[in-house]
């Protein structure tokens, strides 16, 4: 301030009327400065406003309509607004209890309880299905925006720590034998699933990062990578690109052939017109590569034999569209714009929305893709990874002693081609068999 003062003493004159203007400007501006700064501390000094909120009455009431011996809200109530039946809802009740103590209830310094597991678990729930603001559960919930905040990110970490190991696993030799059991049936022997990519709006994103992130649309965006199957379990997620990239930049980013590099995928053989294949492919569409491990449709095709493999490819690449639209309907937070701020949040809430899916895939069966919930439920828009060496082994071969030999190459276009062609015909014998 005494410097603040000098300064405009040593602008003025020598006149005396000068100066005392100028000692009166000098009074007046540090009046101002000194006014300003004494109510910033008294503004940042005054106590937070506590509402006191009923937790027992929320808790009581959350038990009272879904919980009780003769709850108010029948199941499928239930599975409506918590986008699953009871006993799986209690399962994950459990689980994240027993992962993180922050969900059992707890006292305060004054000796009273806090807030309930179901409180903080249906909170969580509610966000996530709804895509609701975390202030729009307090009236109902009793629970505070910062509070239910808390419970979101908890509740994510929770159900990563307890079910990724099974349920974002990758397929074991049971699971292959039935996945090509029934794709066979289908009439593509050898297919593992379906790939593609969907993009989640990025609301909150900084604006120093925006040129990164906004996409085709003009909006930032991330992008999520996933295979599913017939039966709309998800097998494979990679999710966390910018928007700008295109489906072929996250694949040469992706993890998705880590389980064949590593070794921990179980070996795929199946034979189609006298031709055996060593792995198995995944159907896509137009972007990516011509390797063996995508299966893609033919662009302008016009011979009978190639338009019906046409059909049949673009009919069963359905499932991955099919899964990406059950699991936006199902958790409306993956539908609209995310407006959190942090990245590694927004990943969390991705892989607890995939986890819990497939747990519901596994609970309901083909019920799962019943997803009548309130809301309209629109077409989905179509930290990253080192990716050295993976691509050096992407453009080699799948851990083979023989790099050269192109029953082991992934990148090889003659086995692509092979395969393409192998499939037609299967799939023009196979339509006259059946008349």
């Amino acid at each position: 301030m005494e410097s603040l003062k000098s300064l405009v003493l040593s602008s003025s004159s020598d006149d005396s009327d000068d100066e005392i203007d100028t000692l009166l400007l000098a009074e007046h501006v540090e009046h101002l400065v000194v006014g300003d700064t004494s109510t910033r501390r008294r503004r940042s000094s005054l106590p937070r406003r506590v509402i006191h909120r009923d937790h027992a009455a929320g808790e009581n009431l959350i038990k009272h309509h879904y919980f009780g011996p003769n709850p108010v809200y029948p199941s499928h109530v239930f599975r409506r607004r918590f986008r699953m039946h009871r006993p799986l809802f209690l399962r994950i009740l459990r689980a994240v209890q027993r992962e993180d103590e922050y969900f059992t209830i707890r006292c305060d310094a004054t000796g009273l309880a806090g807030l309930g597991p179901l409180q903080k678990v249906c909170a969580a729930l509610r966000i996530l299905a709804y895509g609701l603001p975390t202030d729009a559960v307090d009236e109902y919930i009793q629970i505070g925006q910062t509070t239910a905040k808390d419970c979101l990110i908890r509740f994510c970490r929770a159900i990563i720590s307890s079910f990724s190991e099974r349920y974002l696993r990758i397929p074991n030799h049971d699971d292959i034998a039935r996945i090509l059991r029934v794709n066979a049936d289908r009439g593509f022997p050898g297919m593992l699933g379906s790939i593609d990519c969907m993009q989640w709006e990025w609301r909150n994103c900084p604006t120093a990062w925006r040129g990164q992130f906004c996409g085709r649309n003009s909006r930032p965006t991330m992008i999520l990578e996933a295979v599913a199957g017939y039966d709309l379990w998800i097998w494979h997620a990679f999710f966390g690109m910018p928007g700008t990239n295109n489906d072929l930049n996250v694949l040469h980013r992706s993890p998705v052939f880590d389980p064949l590099r590593n070794g921990t995928m179980p070996p795929v053989h199946f034979t189609i017109n006298g031709t055996t294949y060593n792995f198995g492919y995944y159907l896509a569409d137009g972007i990516y590569p011509n390797w063996p491990t995508f299966v893609k449709a033919i662009r302008h095709a016009f011979e009978e034999k190639k338009v019906h493999f046409t059909t049949k490819q673009e009919s069963c690449r359905k499932d991955i569209e099919r899964a990406f639209g059950v699991l936006q309907a199902r958790w409306a937070v993956l539908r609209g714009p995310a407006y959190g701020w942090d990245r590694n949040h927004l990943a969390e809430m991705m892989t607890a929305c995939i986890i819990m899916h497939n747990m519901i895939v596994e609970d309901e069966g083909d019920g799962a893709a019943n997803v009548d919930f309130i809301g309209p439920s629109g077409p989905p828009e179509p930290c990253n990874n080192t990716a050295e060496g993976r691509n050096e082994w992407l453009n080699n071969h799948i851990r083979s002693e023989l790099p050269n030999d192109p029953d082991q190459d992934i990148t090889c276009q003659a086995t692509y081609l092979s395969l393409q062609h192998n499939l037609i015909e299967h799939m023009w014998a196979r339509r006259g068999s059946m008349g």
